[in-house]
């Protein structure tokens, strides 16, 4: 017999027991004609046909080998049963489906996250044989360590490449940006793609064949400015140009110049950083002219392929010397570089980094707080485990006279606990499946909030072979998690004592106070969690910047033309609904800066790098920062003086002039250019608002070929964007991003907002889920004691009292729990610290607002339980059996 009709009898077995019994009357009667046809009488000639085929259940049983295995079958009905069992109680199926559910589906789409940008590896061959170069951070004087770099310039990638040798092949990745890009036809939309500069045999080392087309070469990558070809993403293709075949040798504007599709790259590959999903690759050749020839201009990253055979280490044994002496070149280019820096610069080492899942500036922000989301998410889950297994305990309570009329008959303890844990595996693999579904849903919501309007993040998310099976090990373990230990209590009652409905009660009540009590610890970490971080973003939303964001739109312009950014400045600030406008060298917020180190009269070099920021006049008027002192700058103020009129605000007022008027001061950058103070602005926060204020110098901005453009009205984002592109399209300039000053300081509170929002909903569903938890052991302890409390209230117990002795009961119940989740929590607290601000490990005001919430859900839970306790008739209690 095939394997697919055993599989098929073991699937079908009451049509295999029908064509059995069929196939052995047949035979009975066949030898019952035989033995007529000899003399013999009918009933004779059938009784003596039966005894010579013997025992017709046993050779019925001898035939199920037939079956495929027995273990199956038995594993087939155990399954059928449960599934009776659920449909017979609905209620008990539907609650603990929805909550397991959920909470696998809250595990399932965070690690689908954490998978696309944490772990899963590049889409390309022998991804473990990639490397990425980096270098730690440089303390500067006066300031925190900064984090590792990956950044370099042109002249050292050339030289690491030559002594790299034949031990690795390196490439260089500029940083994925978005960029305005325009078809063939002039009337065509303009768009934001996501641009990257790649050398000339990227794709060749990561060996990324063509989907059409070619890829890059090393001869499309030799002269700068000389190589304006393009390279497609297989996205970008279907997406802007329908997959047409044609587009090769098709012009596209990129940024204002013209380039030509040579090909589009190979399906499925979006580059090399996790979060980007690069449009249009270009050859490095074509990045600015000055970033190739400046030594100390960094703007891209470096990958590799090691050869077969070389390990990391003897790579980065062949590069160090090469990449010592650029650093001792880099400080003898730097004369006025630190003494401290200067030391750290020489002692430099370069780091070969595995490249296997790509770098990314995403995983640099995000790796820790997906951990902790995820982290969370188990605590739901486990939440949601003990819940159910209160359930399943007072589900089993109530069959316990089956359990022990099975007992009775035979059956093992072994087989009834594998029949109960059938049970929980398909409980949570219905619930496995409504978490796959919600997953899908959830996981790409969760990548929007992590996105920001200016710089999106995108990630492959299909639930692929990596993300079913955690789906699977989760929704199992949970399975033997919930269903285990209830199993076990249920096959372990005396069957004397469970007919009698007099044995193991104490048991399952303790059993369900122990669940109860985990899920009281577990929700109560997930409070605190939730309410630190919600304390944490309501103190950063409640620092004052020094500026009004409200009502400031933020463009970003490339200026290719002879006006100046003053000239459009004053162009805008005349057009109607506009209240003010100011340009700037680039947008607060936005990670853009230059320090200068400063020298003031008789003393010397200063250890201390300030940031230096070129303004035009009405800033301080635009963004509403107070100027305390002085005058603000005029029409005619200009760098290209003898000595420069500069504003400082108090931050660096204080640092320099301590009690001091600074006013008409003066004071030298290190390259020379004198200048002298005209006004002393409030102190503003230039990077984040975590820390304070930095001490700032305001000069007048001149001739820039990128500026920031501020504009303060009462009209909507996309009105002023319309006025602004007409007039400046008047004079040569091309807007490159839109935003608002809202959105760029917003963009600083991602990660607080990730945490504050998950931790947020988290902390709800956990202290549901434990409220439930309550309400249902509350429940059965007061139905258990319904003789008892009938008793009381018969010899003269009042309400309250009966009220007070369920809330004695809750009050053990969360008492315990509570113990255990403030100690907990606390260690939590201390682990989460770095992520918080102006919140301490042990802050009274969290941990007060935490008891407070849990307390009134945790009351709120036993409301209905006492009642029903105070409302016990004495006689009924007395009549129940």
């Amino acid at each position: 017999m095939s394997w697919f009709s055993r599989l098929r009898n073991a699937v079908r077995p009451r049509q295999l027991d029908e064509d059995l019994a069929d196939e052995m009357r047949d035979h009975v009667e066949r030898r019952a004609d035989a033995l007529r046809a000899a003399g013999c009488t009918p009933n004779e000639a059938r009784r003596q046909a039966a005894i010579g085929f013997g025992n017709f259940t046993k050779l019925r049983e001898q035939s199920r080998d037939v079956r495929l295995w027995a273990g199956l079958e038995s594993m087939l009905q155990d399954v059928r049963y449960a599934w009776r069992g659920m449909r017979k109680n609905p209620a008990f199926a539907v609650t603990a489906v929805l909550s397991l559910g959920l909470a696998i589906g809250a595990n399932t789409a965070i690690y689908s996250v954490v998978d696309a940008a944490i772990l899963r590896p590049l889409p390309v061959p022998e991804p473990e044989r990639l490397f990425t170069l980096g270098w730690p951070g440089i303390e500067e004087p006066g300031s925190e360590t900064s984090p590792e770099r990956d950044v370099f310039g042109y002249s050292l990638y050339q030289q690491l490449r030559v002594a790299a040798g034949d031990s690795a092949r390196l490439a260089l990745f500029s940083y994925p940006n978005r960029i305005a890009a325009q078809g063939p036809n002039p009337n065509a939309p303009v768009e934001r793609i996501i641009r990257q500069f790649v050398s000339g045999d990227a794709f060749a080392i990561l060996q990324v064949p063509p989907a059409l087309g070619r890829v890059f070469s090393s001869d499309d990558d030799r002269v700068p400015g000389g190589h304006p070809v393009a390279v497609l993403s297989h996205d970008y293709w279907r997406r802007r140009f329908h997959a047409d075949p044609a587009v090769i040798g098709r012009r596209l504007q990129i940024d204002g110049k013209n380039y030509y599709v040579i090909g589009v790259a190979r399906e499925g590959f979006f580059g090399i950083e996790p979060g980007k999903f690069v449009d249009v690759w270009l050859p490095a050749m074509m990045y600015d002219k000055d970033a190739l020839i400046n030594s100390n201009f960094g703007w891209f990253r470096i990958a590799g392929r090691l050869a077969p055979g070389v390990t990391r280490e003897q790579v980065q044994a062949r590069l160090q010397p090469s990449f010592h002496v650029f650093q001792e070149d880099s400080v003898k280019r730097n004369a006025t570089m630190p003494l401290a820096v200067q030391k750290q610069y020489r002692k430099l080492v370069l780091h070969v980094h595995p490249g296997a899942t790509g770098p990314s500036g995403f995983r640099t922000t995000f790796t820790r707080p997906l951990w902790i989301v995820l982290g969370a998410a188990v605590g739901i889950l486990l939440i949601a485990c003990a819940n159910v297994a209160s359930l399943l305990l007072a589900r089993f309570t109530a069959r316990a006279a089956e359990m022990a009329m099975r007992v009775s008959l035979g059956a093992g303890r072994r087989r009834l606990m594998r029949q109960l844990l059938t049970e929980s595996l398909l409980l949570s693999a219905m619930a496995g499946v409504l978490g796959w579904v919600a997953a899908r849903m959830v996981a790409p919501v969760l990548v929007s909030w992590l996105s920001k309007e200016s710089d999106p993040v995108r990630f492959a998310l299909a639930m692929d072979t990596r993300v079913l099976l955690f789906c699977v090990a989760v929704s199992t373990l949970a399975a033997v998690f919930f269903g285990l230990l209830p199993a076990w209590q249920a096959t372990g009652a005396q069957p004397i004592g469970a007919l009698r409905g007099t044995s193991g009660q104490a048991g399952k009540l303790r059993m369900g106070r122990f669940c109860v009590g985990l899920q009281v610890a577990f929700a109560f970490c997930l409070v605190m969690a939730g309410a630190s971080f919600l304390f944490s973003l309501r103190n950063l939303f409640a620092i004052n910047p020094g500026f009004d964001a409200h009502g400031v739109a933020v463009l970003s312009f490339n200026n290719d033309s002879r006006d100046t950014p003053e000239q459009l400045r004053g162009a805008i600030a005349t057009l109607p609904g506009i209240q003010a406008a100011a340009v700037a060298s680039w947008a607060i917020f936005n990670n853009s800066g230059w320090g200068t180190q400063v020298i003031l009269p008789g003393k010397a070099l200063s250890e201390r790098k300030e940031n230096f920021y070129s303004i035009s006049p009405g800033y301080f008027t635009a963004l509403r920062t107070p100027l305390l002192s002085g005058r603000d700058f005029e029409r005619h103020d200009t760098q290209e003086t003898k000595m420069v009129p500069t504003i400082v605000n108090q931050a660096f007022a204080r640092r320099y002039f301590g009690g001091e008027n600074a006013l008409g001061r003066t004071f030298q950058r290190a390259s020379g250019e004198s200048h002298q103070i005209i006004g002393i602005a409030a102190d503003a926060h230039y990077y984040d608002l975590r820390h304070e204020p930095p001490p700032l110098i305001y000069a007048p901005i001149g001739g820039a070929n990128y500026f920031a453009l501020y504009v303060r009205s009462t009209l909507d984002v996309g009105s002023v964007a319309r006025l602004v592109e007409r007039e400046s399209r008047t004079m040569g300039m091309r807007v490159q991003e839109i935003t608002t000053l809202d959105t760029l300081v917003g963009n600083t509170l991602l990660r607080e907002k990730l945490l504050a929002g998950i931790g947020g909903v988290f902390a709800f569903l956990g202290l549901l889920l434990a409220a439930i938890g309550l309400f249902g052991l509350l429940n059965y302890s007061v139905a258990r004691r319904t003789k008892e409390i009938g008793i009381r209230a018969a010899l003269g117990a009042r309400r309250g009292e009966l009220v007070l002795l369920v809330l004695k009961d809750l009050g053990a119940m969360v008492g315990t729990g509570l113990l255990a989740g403030l100690a907990g929590s606390l260690g939590l607290m201390t682990f989460l610290q770095s992520l918080l601000f102006g919140i301490k490990a042990a802050d009274p005001l969290v941990i007060a607002t935490a008891m407070s919430i849990f307390l009134f859900a945790a009351f709120a839970a036993g409301a209905l339980p006492a009642n029903r306790a105070a409302g016990v008739d004495p006689m009924v209690a007395l009549r129940q059996e």
